[in-house]
């Protein structure tokens, strides 16, 4: 009887174990599952992300190089080429008919309405880059200079250095607010502009970013803004301004046999030098063969390297 009795106690305890095992299989079976669906979720997971940072390596690796190209000498700079105002400045200059530009830049000031008066005896128009505060100590002359014929083309509107180099923030903002101003006066855009210290000054580099030049002729060019340089200057502006005479002579060596001299004079209040000296080197350019022209946007004119 009692050999019966423990026979089935070993069945029920065999069956108990049985389920118990099943049991706890099925429940490990669950979380391995699961666990398994994590692990593949997450794998998705990670291969997207690396995915993602792939990509972000890829341009990063593309801004370091064009970095790179931005800070090479020239970098990144429309070519002779490819600018939209391009020219062959050597060619230009060794060939064609023989136009002088005369430029007077930093005006209008208390020596203006001689300025043009003698212009005008001249039968000369010329180019007039003006400093917007100038502007508005003489309020008629930009547009006095415009209906006489002359081109008015932006400069700055305060011509300080330190303000206006320190970012293209503050460039932008003195450029477009002369840009603006002779716009109102003339009832048109300017298309033409000459840098304070010119397209290759390295005064920029002293309170700015390097290179900051390069960034600001591309810029203005996208607003269909042709800067143009010099390649004669009598250097009329120093603070020891030079005599009428000395003036006249470095304007008429500097010319040499360029065919396109762009003549870098100045408007100054301090002195009535320049403008002394304007019939005497109209006189003897026009010995030399030389007409006189106005520039534009399309003039086959000099324009510096960016600084």
């Amino acid at each position: 009887m009692f050999a019966g009795v423990s026979g089935k106690m070993k069945e029920k305890t065999l069956r108990l174990a049985a389920a118990v095992c099943l049991a706890v299989s099925a429940a490990l079976l669950s979380i391995c599952i699961n666990q398994a669906i994590r692990l593949s979720r997450l794998e998705k997971t990670a291969a997207a992300e690396t995915s993602k940072l792939e990509q972000a390596q890829s341009q990063i690796g593309e801004l370091k190089k064009e970095l790179a190209e931005k800070e090479k000498p020239g970098g990144n700079v429309p070519t002779a080429a490819a600018r939209k105002f391009s020219y062959d400045a050597k060619k230009v200059q060794g060939s064609g008919p023989k136009i002088a530009y005369l430029t007077f830049d930093d005006g209008p000031t208390k020596n203006t309405p001689l300025l043009l008066s003698t212009l005008k005896s001249l039968n000369v128009r010329a180019t007039f880059f003006v400093v917007g505060v100038n502007c508005q100590k003489f309020p008629d002359a930009v547009r006095q200079e415009a209906s006489a014929g002359h081109a008015v083309g932006i400069h700055s509107w305060t011509h300080q250095y330190s303000y206006i180099y320190a970012s293209m923030t503050d460039f932008m903002q003195d450029f477009n607010r002369l840009r603006n101003y002779v716009t109102q006066q003339l009832g048109r855009e300017p298309d033409i502009c000459r840098f304070p210290g010119g397209t290759n000054n390295t005064v920029s580099l002293r309170y700015g970013r390097d290179h900051i030049m390069r960034q600001v002729v591309r810029q203005v060019e996208s607003m269909n803004i042709r800067p143009i340089d010099w390649n004669v200057s009598p250097e009329d502006a120093v603070e020891r301004v030079p005599s009428s005479g000395t003036i006249v002579r470095r304007v008429i060596r500097q010319t040499g046999g360029q065919h396109r001299p762009v003549i870098l004079l100045h408007d100054l209040s301090r002195s009535t030098n320049t403008v002394y000296a304007v019939p005497q080197i109209v006189r003897s350019l026009r010995a030399k063969g030389y007409s006189f022209g106005i520039l534009t946007a399309e003039t086959q004119a000099v324009m510096f390297e960016p600084s």
